[in-house]
């Protein structure tokens, strides 16, 4: 690891810029990927209650849903 940064930084200023953009760029997609995936949960979550409750399950005050949900 330390080579691959040693011979990043041997490069040209405009080089150095592009490859932090690149990087920069790869972060963001992977940290979209990531909310996408909790996204995900959080629907499946949410319909999971919808169904419960759309076959007698009683409700759950918003306050506990909210604070299991920022629980995990």
């Amino acid at each position: 690891m330390r080579e691959v940064f040693e011979a990043a930084l041997a490069l040209p200023d405009e080089e150095r810029a592009r490859l932090r953009d690149e990087l920069d760029a790869s972060l963001a997609e992977a940290e979209a990927g990531a909310r996408l995936a909790a996204d995900k949960g959080l629907l499946a979550n949410i319909r999971q209650r919808e169904e419960a409750f759309r076959n007698g399950a009683p409700g759950i005050p918003a306050d506990d849903v909210f604070d299991e949900l920022l629980s995990e």
